[in-house]
């Protein structure tokens, strides 16, 4: 398991693209993030208002989270207590969220959130306990 000492903080990723008339393209190839690849995604839409999502810490899972709609609020505090907020809002930028950091969320009514994690899903990595994770 990585230590908390060692752990990156949260960080934007821009991606590579091209804005042209028939609309706008980004793409994602830094392999240097997830050297084996993209090994989950998914997406999550149509949250009601008031709703939090996320909740949880990774032990070892990496995710970039990326607002493909809408406007979702990201909050991160790692190990040590400390907190960051992030705004995503558009396809072009995406946040970078190490291990053993607590994720919250809020959407807009409008908002889709796409996460692409280099784990496959195991139960076992997700820490959902907060007091938990506060005596990491």
């Amino acid at each position: 398991m990585m230590h908390p000492q060692k752990t990156s903080q949260p960080r934007w990723i821009d991606f590579d693209g091209e804005k042209g008339q028939a609309g706008e393209l980004y793409y994602w190839e830094k392999q240097d993030l997830f050297p084996n690849g993209i090994q989950r995604c998914f997406w999550v839409h149509a949250v009601p208002g008031g709703v939090s999502r996320g909740n949880h810490a990774h032990r070892e899972e990496t995710q970039v989270l990326v607002a493909l709609a809408g406007e979702i609020r990201a909050k991160t505090t790692d190990t040590l207590g400390v907190t960051q907020v992030f705004k995503l809002n558009h396809p072009s930028r995406g946040l970078l969220i190490p291990p053993l950091h607590w994720v919250e969320t809020d959407f807009s009514s409008d908002a889709v959130l796409l996460a692409l994690s280099d784990r496959e899903f195991s139960e076992a990595d997700y820490i959902r306990d907060l007091k938990e994770f506060v005596k990491l």
